[in-house]
């Protein structure tokens, strides 16, 4: 008599491309072998080394003129740098109808989302920790101030890699929202310098204090606050952060690709 042999029963694991982890070690590789990362981060380096080298002293003995030179050149200048190489890791996808095969091979749109959100904080996380290391160590030459750093400008350089990588993730769900990169921009430069801006004229013209504080809690003025050594304010860009890709998710589920 023969007997019948069943395959073993399914097992309720998903499998390897069905995890977020799998699916971010697909994002790594689309970002990392794109030339225009690598002129990003070349661009950056520069940015911060030009700034580093060419910013004058501003005669204030009080504190050290080197993380100043990099929290600046981060504000003025990086922050929008790295915030339009986050935005163009989506709307590149999009420009180029690339995003269609990236749906096709996860379905689950949160997913893609998710790991895009863990693979562009990182990748800002690292690029903007180690050109703020750059800034303050080419400023603290240029000025002799190697001595004067310690274990608290560590600190210093850590907020400015958080505030970011925090911002990074924001472009990205902005630009999620958006599809393009010349209006996602647009929008980000709003939150970032015009909105803080005219709240505080608003509040000194109607004399509401109020308002002036609640701008406190825009993306640019909490990611100063940041740096400065409130990290209270980290949850502030972390709420921001999550409420963007919240609403990318939103969007990229309810909307064809």
């Amino acid at each position: 008599m023969t007997t019948t042999s069943f395959p073993p029963a399914a097992t309720t694991s998903l499998p390897a491309a069905a995890t977020v982890a799998s699916t971010a070690a697909a994002e790594w590789i689309k970002l990392r072998t794109l030339r225009s990362t690598w002129w990003f981060v070349g661009g950056s380096a520069a940015i911060m080394a030009l700034v580093a080298m060419l910013e004058s002293d501003d005669g204030d003995p009080t504190t050290v003129l080197a993380v100043s030179v990099a929290t600046a050149a981060l504000s003025n200048f990086l922050q929008y740098t790295l915030a339009a190489f986050a935005m163009l890791a989506i709307t590149g996808e999009f420009a180029f109808r690339s995003i269609a095969v990236t749906c096709a091979c996860t379905p689950s749109r949160t997913r893609v989302m998710l790991a895009k959100a863990v693979v562009v904080g990182s990748t800002v996380l690292l690029v903007g920790t180690g050109v703020a290391v750059l800034g303050v160590g080419v400023a603290a030459v240029r000025f002799g101030e190697l001595g004067a750093l310690d274990s608290t400008h560590v600190a210093d350089i850590a907020a400015m890699g958080v505030y970011l990588s925090l911002l990074g993730v924001l472009a990205l769900g902005i630009g999620t929202l958006v599809r393009r990169t010349a209006g996602g921009l647009a929008i980000l430069v709003l939150l970032l310098l015009v909105v803080p801006e005219v709240m505080v004229l608003v509040s000194e013209r109607l004399g509401a204090p109020v308002i002036a504080t609640i701008a406190d809690y825009t993306p640019s003025p909490a990611g100063w606050r940041l740096m400065s050594g409130d990290w209270e304010y980290g949850l502030v860009l972390a709420a921001w952060a999550t409420l963007t890709i919240a609403t990318g998710i939103w969007a990229l589920r309810t909307r064809d690709v």
